[in-house]
């Protein structure tokens, strides 16, 4: 079906084709777009609305990026539908606002520690060369030594042998789940899961089914009835911080999923990657469920975003297939980031760095907290993002949309979302992105005059 459709540009202060994708998203909101039309070509709509050719491109090109549209090639433009993990993973990863980020969750650059003089260090070192060579793919024997030492300084028990290095958090996932899953398996998550879940899903061919869950994480009974139901192979979850809802699963509920796994004989992926920020965290699901437990951690968040080292402690019966997978994607972590991880550690510099980030985290989230009075919302004095929910009316891909027109990038929560079941009223609101705090109180005050209909706020400037 075709449509003779043409957007209503209201006059807003913003690009003419932020403007165009605007329109495309209110009118698929209102229904006046429906699912599966195919739009006019972008030489009829730029023709229709007298406007470059090149304008209409940029807003068909947008409008796809948030998921509104797909292109077909020859066969034409049409109205959705959403978009797969995938892209949503490499929206959030590539957006470049006009002007103030609050959608990537990574570390302030600001805060990272001094590479100049720690790969000096290295090079003074007597295994320099070392680390141009191919490593074991499970890592030289001194960097698992020095992740099991991470480890246990942060209360999780391990030995080198049963720690394995990988290119970060997304590698280290996708190991285990090449290495344990099949085509057509069945894995379950928090109804809000970090979007390279879903991704790996997708790539995978793998069922993600969401478990319901309160402030306090996954609930026990609600994943019991779900492994009653059908066949799960894989829980994964996110119980420090979770990203987005920043929930912090309790010591007593991580006893009770674990007992529901070992009930069903789950294998278990627990990513405590923002877990070194926690000043007290609690125990583990891997310490009470070690053999079916994967445990993934990594430097990014804690350390640096651009150090990619990742560590998996897996169980005993799994070590060689995650040997495997590791040789079959990658070959071995590359020394050099291991070797400025272990420097690093061993000089007290993460210790240091981690002291820093927490003390920045808990400002912002201050200041996050007293800005956002009123709504509800969930912070972390150790967290770098807030969670929002929205008032009635409001659903996270069209504030994200609004905010955006206005110069400030937030993640919605469809981002996030394993099932069209789950509330999609919600924002991620990163804080520590920002370079300085007073971009980060014009990137809230923006998004607040939005959610009040204050029509002042219309473009952020840093």
């Amino acid at each position: 079906m075709n449509t003779n459709w043409a957007p209503a540009l209201a006059s807003h202060d913003e690009l003419l084709y932020l403007s165009i994708a605007k329109a495309i998203a209110e009118d698929v909101d209102r229904g006046n777009l429906k699912l599966g039309v195919r739009l006019p070509t972008q030489r009829e709509l730029a023709d229709r609305l007298g406007v470059a050719l090149g304008t209409v491109t940029r807003a068909y090109a947008e409008a796809e990026r948030r998921g509104l549209i797909r292109s077909e090639g020859r066969r034409g433009t049409f109205v959705g539908p959403p978009m797969s993990s995938r892209a949503v993973l490499t929206a959030i990863s590539s957006a470049s606002p006009h002007g103030i980020d609050l959608s990537k969750n990574h570390p302030s650059y600001a805060l990272d520690p001094d590479l100049s003089s720690a790969l000096k260090m290295i090079a003074r070192g007597p295994r320099v060369a070392e680390l141009l060579h191919y490593p074991p793919a499970a890592g030289l024997m001194r960097h698992r030594q020095a992740g099991a030492a991470w480890l246990n300084r942060i209360g999780i028990e391990a030995t080198p042998e049963s720690v394995f290095l990988t290119t970060g958090a997304q590698h280290a996932l996708a190991v285990i789940f090449s290495a344990e899953t099949r085509p057509g398996d069945i894995i379950v998550s928090e109804r809000y899961t970090y979007p390279g879940v879903r991704a790996l899903a997708e790539q995978l061919d793998l069922q993600m089914v969401a478990v319901p869950n309160d402030d306090q994480g996954i609930l026990p009974d609600a994943l019991d009835t779900v492994c009653r139901q059908r066949t799960v192979r894989l829980l994964y979850c996110n119980p420090s911080l979770n990203n987005p809802t920043n929930i912090v699963y309790p010591q007593a509920r991580r006893v009770e999923i674990a007992a529901v796994a070992a009930r069903h004989g789950l294998i278990v992926v627990e990513d405590e990657i923002n877990r070194p920020l926690l000043v007290d965290p609690p125990s583990t699901l891997a310490d009470a469920l070690p053999e079916q437990t994967f445990l993934v951690i990594s430097a990014s968040k804690a350390l640096a975003a651009g150090l990619r080292v990742g560590f998996v402690r897996a169980p005993s019966k799994a070590h060689q297939r995650v040997i495997d997978s590791l040789n079959a994607s990658c070959l071995g972590a590359p020394p050099l980031m291991a070797e400025l991880f272990t420097n690093w550690l061993e000089n007290g510099t993460i210790d240091q760095v981690i002291s820093e980030r927490r003390a920045e985290t808990a400002a912002r989230q201050e200041l996050a907290a007293a800005m956002l009075t009123g709504f509800n919302h969930r912070g972390h004095p150790n967290s770098y993002h807030v969670w929002l929910e929205l008032p009635e009316g409001w659903s996270g891909l069209k504030l994200a949309m609004e905010a955006q027109v206005r110069g400030v990038l937030v993640t919605p929560a469809e981002a996030f979302a394993v099932d069209r079941k789950s509330p999609t009223g919600a924002v991620r609101l990163s804080l520590v992105v920002p370079p300085s705090v007073d971009s980060l109180k014009t990137g809230l005050k923006t998004v607040i005059g939005l959610l009040r209909g204050d029509a002042s706020h219309h473009l952020a400037t840093v």
